[in-house]
């Protein structure tokens, strides 16, 4: 497809994703930026649905500091916050079983998903943990490997691990980067108890659905709703999952694999369809990236 331009009286509501379509981490994409200010111009609301391991006004913050404006998105809704919602209301037999010494695996920034609950307590050693919260990779040059004797001492305690990014790969800069996603599959894959929060789970969507036609105070079908995602593992199957289209675009992780076919029109199909069939998923649009 060509631009959002030609999108944008078909859909009322758009959720976008960060990483990989807004910015690479480190600074906005120029054509994204100007989305955002042509949808605010036609009167289309935009709220950003992300990944992001942290509380939504620390990612305000790092938004607008990246050179995002506020004004331009009418609010944001992160996994890390369901993770923090979980930890905090112990909703089910999962979480009532944690315990309350947490062993955190991932940058500093990210401490504040429990530093705000005064019922949990980090640790330093994971020999005194009770469960492990992982948001993240602390270095951006982590590989799995790395955290092999961590996760090795936690099956050994039978420790459960709660992951507040379902993200395995992200887009920082021009490199593709491990996230906590990876480390928190791989730990289930050992044979460990794992609980994550975030896309692609349709929680997440019906949630910020209900928030927008809250904030809206109108109702919005789901066939006016529009997911602007990267990954077909997250961004693309939680749009799958909850019922609403979808544009991926190339300008993230599946760039390397796809765009230079994308002009190849059969090659493009059939490289997309196995990429589809390897994570379960199929967008409704593709673009090289999100612009207007």
């Amino acid at each position: 497809m060509s631009g959002i331009s030609t999108l944008v009286n078909k859909y009322n509501l758009f959720f976008i994703d960060l990483w990989g379509v807004t910015h690479n981490g480190q600074k906005p994409f120029p054509d994204a930026l100007e989305c955002y200010q042509n949808l605010k111009k036609a009167g289309k609301p935009v709220f950003i649905l992300s990944n992001a391991p942290r509380m939504p006004e620390s990612a305000v913050k790092k938004l607008s500091d990246m050179g995002l404006p506020r004004d331009l998105y009418h609010d944001l809704q992160t996994s890390g916050y369901e993770c923090h919602k979980n930890l905090r209301d112990r909703p089910d037999a999962f979480y009532k079983a944690l315990g309350t010494r947490l062993y955190h695996v991932g940058p500093a920034r990210d401490r504040n998903l429990f530093t705000a609950l005064d019922e949990y307590t980090g640790v330093e050693n994971i020999k005194d943990a009770d469960f492990i919260l992982v948001t993240g990779t602390d270095a951006w040059d982590r590989t799995l490997e790395s955290y092999q004797d961590e996760l090795d001492q936690a099956l050994k305690q039978n420790l459960p691990l709660v992951c507040a990014n379902p993200d395995k790969r992200v887009m920082y800069g021009n490199q593709i980067v491990l996230c906590a996603g990876a480390i928190a599959a791989h730990y289930q894959s050992m044979g460990g108890k794992m609980r994550q929060h975030g896309k692609p789970d349709a929680e997440i969507y019906q949630i910020l659905h209900s928030r927008a036609q809250e904030s809206l105070d109108k109702e919005i079908p789901k066939d006016q709703i529009l997911m602007i995602g990267d990954s077909l593992a997250t961004d693309i199957a939680g749009a799958n999952a909850y019922g609403i289209d979808s544009l991926m675009v190339l300008s993230g992780i599946h760039g390397a694999e796809l765009l230079p076919v994308f002009f190849d029109s059969e090659c493009f199909s059939d490289s997309l369809k196995k990429l589809g069939e390897q994570y379960n998923a199929a967008p409704t649009y593709v673009a090289e990236k999100m612009y207007w």
